[in-house]
């Protein structure tokens, strides 16, 4: 199995919501090498420099004066 391959299995583990163990069991995989593939992806992430992210400001919004929240027969209001 290739680095690409092990990525993509560690990537699908992590969005599956199952805990890594119960994620290995259902797909046959090795355990302790799947936390061996997993380790080895975080420290290569871990190695690259942060970068910047391009923000853009839009025009300003009007927020409302208050906030509702209605849950059943009860009404929740917040003032801002």
């Amino acid at each position: 199995m290739d680095k690409q391959e092990r990525k993509a299995l560690v990537a699908e583990c992590r969005t599956s919501g199952m805990t890594a163990k119960a994620w290995c069991k259902v797909k046959d995989i090795n355990y302790h090498s799947y936390l061996s593939w997993a380790t080895k992806l975080n420290k290569e992430v871990q190695l690259d420099p942060p970068q910047w992210a391009h923000v853009m400001m839009t025009t300003e919004q009007h927020l409302p004066d208050e906030v509702k929240l209605t849950c059943g027969k009860w009404t929740v209001s917040v003032e801002t």
